[in-house]
């Protein structure tokens, strides 16, 4: 895949990163560059309102409830990626209940990370990943370092309005990604055109 003109090697990279990490962790449906990620909890004052959100995965869990059944929901995890400090302190998304930064190793200090959001640095020249596995045990160069716990941002009335948003961005997802294989990177040439 060829990189944006608009993004750092770097950031791109980490994007790629996050993806595979996503995926590892049973998040089989993926999207970059995915609105309606805004955060009420995590805003921050004077910074230039943040919606779209690097990477997002969701996932479908199964839920067993004894003498009633299985109940089924959505789940979405996001990271975003960080370049440089300055790219940190410029804001993120954090609406999904469990949210990373992903940056490269050493360039965020740990401190700044808000409670309950998760943090992964990435040694990127060491970067290796084993062929045939996604797992995070197999990737070289990348470490969790704090891991991100369940908050729902106060612009969810509930869990049950949060889970409402998550097959929600389930189909903002999957439609964009049609769009995207369709039409943004196709290589079938239209007649007529």
């Amino acid at each position: 895949m060829k990189q944006p003109r608009n993004e750092t090697e770097t950031h791109f990279m980490l994007k790629e990163i996050a993806k595979y990490i996503l995926w590892g962790w049973g998040y089989n449906k993926l999207g970059t560059e995915v609105g309606g990620m805004y955060s009420f909890d995590l805003q921050q004052p004077a910074k230039d309102f943040k919606n779209i959100i690097d990477v997002v995965g969701v996932k479908k869990i199964s839920k067993h409830i004894p003498k009633v059944g299985y109940e089924y929901y959505y789940d979405v995890k996001g990271i975003e990626a960080k370049a440089s400090l300055s790219d940190f302190k410029n804001g993120f998304c954090s609406a999904p209940a469990y949210t990373y930064i992903i940056a490269p190793k050493g360039i965020i200090p740990q401190e700044l990370i808000p409670d309950k959001v998760g943090f992964i640095e990435v040694d990127i020249e060491a970067f290796e990943i084993k062929k045939g596995s996604n797992k995070i045990e197999n990737m070289k160069g990348v470490d969790i370092t704090i891991r991100a716990k369940k908050r729902i941002d106060r612009r969810f009335e509930d869990e049950k309005s949060y889970r409402k948003w998550c097959a929600e961005t389930l189909e903002r997802t999957a439609y964009r990604c049609s769009q995207e294989l369709l039409f943004w990177r196709n290589v079938i040439k239209f007649k007529g055109a």
